[in-house]
């Protein structure tokens, strides 16, 4: 499958149905959608670089204009992978379309995840360069980032149990259930 015919499948996963290469905001969302599923695994083989608005490609950009009759249908049936169409779900259970939160949670992302900066550093360069959206906003593209794309290692979920274990029996031992009722 060419890449930018895996692009429109994905689109098209995410229940989009029409997009514009004039439209600033359509672009923008694609952009941040493939390097996000890209950062999460799926093989786009775009490169990207750090532009004003975030993670960018040029060859996407390329693509975009070169298919935009097809953005404006997306109804592709090509066939994802089940690792792709996993991966897409998950996407789709954690990131909200918006364009600011996609925008911030890509930022974060090429920080942390591609620069291996550590969190603070990737926070403050976050806040540093986005810092007139809302902090409520910079928090949630963030937080949104760090689910889709950490995945804890055996050790670390281990320590965690282990942290969260005497909270769990004093939780069991209160005769409280989980929804707060006793």
């Amino acid at each position: 499958m060419n890449r930018f015919l895996k692009v429109k499948s994905c689109l098209a996963a995410l229940n989009y149905s029409c997009l514009s290469s004039d439209d600033f905001q359509d672009k923008l969302v694609i952009q941040k959608i493939v390097y996000l599923l890209q950062m999460k695994g799926i093989k786009f083989n775009y490169s990207f670089n750090l532009y004003v608005r975030g993670p960018y490609s040029p060859d996407l950009t390329k693509d975009i204009y070169a298919h935009s009759d097809e953005l404006k249908h997306l109804d592709s049936k090509e066939a994802l992978s089940k690792d792709d169409l996993r991966m897409i779900q998950d996407f789709s259970k954690v990131v909200e379309l918006s364009p600011s939160q996609l925008e911030v949670a890509a930022r974060y992302a090429f920080f942390a995840f591609e620069r291996h900066q550590d969190v603070a550093t990737a926070i403050a360069n976050v806040r540093g360069i986005k810092g007139f959206y809302p902090e409520s906003q910079i928090a949630l593209g963030i937080s949104r980032a760090k689910r889709l794309l950490y995945e804890p290692t055996k050790d670390e979920l281990e320590q965690l149990r282990k942290e969260a274990e005497p909270w769990e029996l004093a939780s069991d031992s209160d005769g409280w259930n989980d929804d707060g009722q006793g």
